[in-house]
């Protein structure tokens, strides 16, 4: 598998294990509490005695209300953003939704929230049609490691992402290769981000028999996929049963390619940029205008 690019933005790579921020508040803390053993170890002498116990002792619990304070606050509006993106891309508005994703990891204070962040920023991308910017995304939510532990469905769904990622941009054994990957991973969720790549690899490959079967066996899966996924997938379809016979699967070719409709700007293009057969299909099927 080729090395994963990253994104330039520093916001957007994996979250790093020191920054400024986090050594200054942790120094923050250790002060406190060395002030707070040396007031205990001399028995409430030294600082509490210069300042009164009326003042050492609020001193202290305010300090550490501070901190609590604000470390919810960091995660209240990292949880805001992150939730007015998975809205926004719930409704279709990928544009909008990138935008609060984006904020979401800007404001994230540990890997975890950085990298489920950046992974559906990823997905708004590919959404768009922008395969190389979902692949720099995908590459930082799976280079850091965090979704492992943290989001183990999205650590079991990340490779399939980033094989139909691959496959938008021709490297098809790369593909290929993540989707192994993501195999390796599978647990008892199903893999709802795996068929995709796998119906447009098998057809790529030749082999629309295996792609129509695939898309039979696995209707959970196809059932799963909303949105643009949807639409493409069903295209897959259409395609695969036109390499078929497209005179004896005529109605069930009419009947997927109406289904997907209403088709939008941008469906398709994604898929078709780098694969003339499917390109020269829909041109001939009029869906041209919405690639």
């Amino acid at each position: 598998m080729n090395e994963l690019p990253l994104p330039k933005e520093p916001h957007l790579k994996p979250f790093p294990v020191f920054s400024g921020q986090r050594v200054l508040i942790w120094l923050g803390a250790v002060v406190v509490f060395l002030v707070a053993y040396n007031h205990a170890s001399r028995g409430g002498g030294g600082l509490s005695e210069s300042m009164g116990p009326q003042l050492f002792i609020p001193l202290i619990v305010a300090v550490f209300l501070v901190l609590f304070a604000f470390f919810y606050w960091r995660i209240r509006r990292w949880a805001a953003a992150y939730n007015e993106g998975i809205s926004f891309f719930s409704a279709g508005d990928e544009q909008a939704a990138t935008l609060r994703f984006e904020e979401a990891a800007r404001r994230s204070t540990q890997g975890a929230q950085r990298a489920v962040s950046v992974a559906m920023m990823g997905q708004c991308q590919f959404a768009k049609g922008d395969a190389a910017r979902s692949l720099e995304l995908f590459g930082s939510a799976e280079r850091s490691g965090k979704l492992r532990g943290s989001v183990p469905a999205m650590h079991r769904w990340m490779p399939s992402l980033i094989a139909t990622a691959r496959f938008a941009q021709g490297d098809l054994a790369s593909a290929r290769a993540w989707l192994e990957e993501g195999r390796k991973r599978d647990g008892e969720l199903p893999p709802i981000y795996a068929l995709l790549p796998e119906v447009a690899l098998l057809c790529r490959e030749g082999k629309p028999a295996d792609a129509v079967a695939a898309l039979d066996a696995r209707p959970g899966e196809a059932d799963a996929l909303v949105g643009r996924d949807a639409r493409r997938l069903k295209l897959l379809r259409a395609f695969a049963l036109d390499a078929l016979d497209p005179a004896i699967h005529a109605a069930a070719i009419d009947a997927t390619l109406a289904s997907l409709q209403p088709v939008r700007p941008g469906d398709f293009e994604v898929l078709v940029a780098r694969w003339p057969e499917l390109q020269a299909f829909v041109e001939r099927r009029g869906l041209s205008r919405a690639a």
